[in-house]
């Protein structure tokens, strides 16, 4: 998956090719006209002049390679096979979706820093590091979002603490403070809270890989094999070409048949689930409200009845290839 990252150069080079140029000046310009020129520190403005392609990527080092913010930017979606194409047919809508990414970074901050991306910009010090893009650390990074008021995370970034395989362990692995799932079929439990979790508010980062499928369950229990039995699953999946069902769907209950959300793009997943009433949003759109029957009856091979448990992310497939992070929960009790 090739990505190129914004924020490349506020400055260009007449040395870079055209096809380079054309991605490198659309994106340089969106950083510098959404931070530097708005800026009113003059020292924020000429770091930014010095730094050039370095505001995200380190000097002497091979251009994949990013500093933090580049990093960051990158984790966040900024994709130049989605963006590129838009470039050319809405220019506007290509700059909105540039700067939503922005500010989407401007809350994540490097493990071990105190200062959000966001809160470096404002206090007028470059984002990824110095002006040559450089790295304090030569460790591999992972960003953290802030929790919100009275939320749970789930996942520390680091380990799977609190979580249990079911079969075909080799199918999830840890990516650079991402959960991955690619593989065999198996489920993955939380199982760090001895309290099921009834009513609640479950946020998750998700992002998919082309014609991938995976799901996230909520009031289910642990089991050693097969699709789970009891509870709920949501949907994952934007272009997954055996099920018609997309992302956010209250799988086989309520569908969603148009995907709310992109490959290779971070979107975020919430799940809200109060008494009898079940919501289920993408990005903070709502895409499924669905009000249980008061005589519903529990599936014989599937449940799909409301009640209490716990969360578990899917493994689909080999062929599928899906992301998590940031996970986490408020209790509605």
């Amino acid at each position: 998956m090739r990505k190129l990252i914004v924020g490349c150069a506020v400055v260009l080079s007449s040395a870079l090719s055209s096809q380079n140029a054309f991605a490198i000046k659309e994106f340089g310009e969106a950083f510098g006209k959404y931070y530097a020129e708005s800026s009113k520190s003059e020292e924020f403005k000429k770091l930014v002049g010095e730094a050039k392609c370095n505001v995200c990527h380190i000097q002497g080092e091979n251009k994949k390679k990013h500093n933090p913010y580049g990093d960051a930017l990158e984790h966040a979606g900024l994709d130049k096979e989605v963006l590129k194409p838009l470039l050319k047919s809405d220019p506007e809508k290509a700059k909105k979706e540039i700067e939503a990414i922005f500010k989407k970074v401007e809350e994540l901050k490097k493990d071990g820093e105190k200062k959000t991306f966001g809160e470096k910009i404002k206090a007028g010090e470059l984002p990824g590091g110095n002006v040559e893009g450089k790295r304090t650390t030569d460790k591999l990074i992972s960003f953290v979002s802030p929790v919100e008021a009275d939320f749970k995370p789930l996942f520390d970034g680091k380990s799977m603490a609190g979580w249990k395989i079911n079969e075909n362990d080799k199918s999830w692995s840890i990516e650079d403070g991402v959960i991955v799932c690619k593989g065999d079929r198996s489920h993955l439990f939380y199982v760090g809270d001895e309290k099921p979790f009834k009513n609640f508010h479950l946020k998750a980062e998700v992002k998919t890989m082309p014609n991938s499928n995976a799901g996230i369950y909520f009031h289910t229990k642990f089991q050693e094999t097969g699709w789970p039995k009891y509870g709920f699953e949501v949907q994952v999946n934007n272009s997954y070409d055996k099920d018609p069902r997309r992302t956010s769907s209250l799988y086989a209950v309520k569908d969603v048949k148009e995907p709310a959300a992109k490959d290779n793009v971070w979107y975020t997943q919430e799940v809200i689930v109060q008494g009898k009433k079940v919501t289920l949003k993408v990005d903070g759109k709502t895409q499924v409200e669905y009000e249980e029957p008061a005589n519903q009856e529990a599936g014989k091979d599937f449940t799909r009845k409301l009640d209490e448990g716990t969360f578990a992310l899917q493994a689909h497939d080999p062929g599928s290839k899906v992301y998590f992070r940031n996970i986490q929960v408020k209790r509605l009790d």
